[in-house]
């Protein structure tokens, strides 16, 4: 929850111009996680394109791959384990599609997805 918080902050920085480098360093650890039975290296970071502005969630590989329909397959999976377990806090998870990297699989997380969640928890309903 709070590297949600630093992320949105951040984002609202980069909005206005402001860049606070320490912020940044803090904000893109590397996590282990377990979805669909499959280990991953995950990072989140702020995506600031004005029409999806959000929360990125990347699903870091070891290796990169050859074939795009095994990352396309991986990415179905990822997202439909992430639509149950996401989806019933009221979080929506979309499949970043712009993402350059050749072994990292994207998500992001609305901002405003991001922002009920956080007016959920204030209020005691999350």
């Amino acid at each position: 929850m709070h590297i949600i918080i630093l992320l949105i902050i951040q984002n609202y920085l980069k909005s206005k111009h402001i860049y606070i480098k320490t912020m940044a360093k803090a904000a893109n650890p590397l996590f282990d996680i377990t979805v669909a039975g499959k280990k991953y290296k995950l990072r989140f970071d702020v995506n600031d394109n004005p029409t999806k502005l959000g929360v990125k969630m990347q699903f870091v590989m070891d290796q990169e791959f050859e074939d795009p329909r095994d990352k396309q397959m991986l990415a179905n999976e990822i997202s439909v384990a992430l639509q149950k377990k996401l989806g019933a806090s009221g979080v929506m998870v979309d499949y970043d599609d712009r993402n350059p990297y050749k072994n990292v699989i994207g998500f992001i997380i609305p901002l405003n997805s991001v922002a009920m969640l956080l007016i959920k928890a204030m209020k005691g309903e999350a």
